[in-house]
């Protein structure tokens, strides 16, 4: 998450949206001309220019991090500066969502810890817990199809909506992350340059099969009961390819 206080805006920052590149195009708006440097992992970061929530491992060990709230980060700034800066965040289809989600959880196992082994096979044997240590199949696309089928969920609405309602003044759309951006730089006055935008987490999903490929009826009706609240709010549907 992001607060510049010399350009007013706040950015909040949900799942598997390149948030973290989108971050780092902004967050040098919110330290000290000259500071900024751009990187993966980032410490908490509170000067009078803004503030840099942390990203890395362990992150709930700081005030200001990853994927906070809206309402925390509301109420640690207070309702006059909420209402007073210009608030976005990166939005993606949960179709396409799902399926990132489920390769980067794909490529995590292979950095597993003993510890965090030694849990999967407990939720396997057990057959309760995360439908992640759960899922079956010899293909990507069965166990995908497997992990919706077991209640696979990756909910992030606390970071654009307070109590049930949308908070936020502006939605890029990942599908088109450098029109988004230029609109909210053409809005704060901000220069936009195409090059200035980092390149973090890609290259992670290696199967270019299309995103249809990965459903089949249930799995895509499951998604669309999941999912009802973000297909109708943002006019997502089932990517033609």
């Amino acid at each position: 998450m992001l607060v510049s206080h010399r350009k007013k805006f706040i950015a909040t920052k949900g799942k598997k949206t390149a948030g973290t590149s989108v971050e780092s195009f902004f967050e040098r708006y919110c330290m000290p001309e000259g500071e900024w440097v751009p990187q993966h992992r980032c410490p908490e970061h509170v000067s009078e220019s803004g503030i840099i929530g942390f990203r890395g491992r362990n992150a709930k060990a700081s005030t200001w991090r990853n994927h906070m709230s809206a309402r925390e980060i509301r109420d640690l700034l207070g309702q006059d500066i909420w209402d007073e800066y210009y608030k976005f965040t990166v939005i993606r289809n949960p179709f396409d969502k799902m399926v990132s989600f489920f390769h980067w959880l794909e490529k995590r196992k292979e950095i597993w810890s003993l510890k965090r082994k030694g849990r999967a096979l407990f939720t396997r044997v057990t057959t309760i817990g995360n439908p992640f240590d759960r899922i079956s199949g010899k293909t990507q696309v069965d166990r995908f199809r497997s992990w919706i089928r077991l209640g696979a969920m990756m909910n992030d609405r606390d970071t654009y909506r307070i109590d049930g309602k949308e908070c936020l003044d502006f939605y890029i759309r990942f599908e088109d992350l450098p029109g988004g951006i230029r609109q909210i730089c053409d809005h704060l006055s901000i220069p936009f340059q195409l090059d200035d935008l980092p390149k973090f987490k890609t290259g992670i999903r290696k199967d270019q099969r299309s995103i249809r490929d990965y459903y089949d009826d249930e799995t895509e009706r499951l998604m669309r009961e999941r999912f009802e609240w973000e297909l109708r709010a943002f006019d997502y549907d089932m990517p033609e390819a």
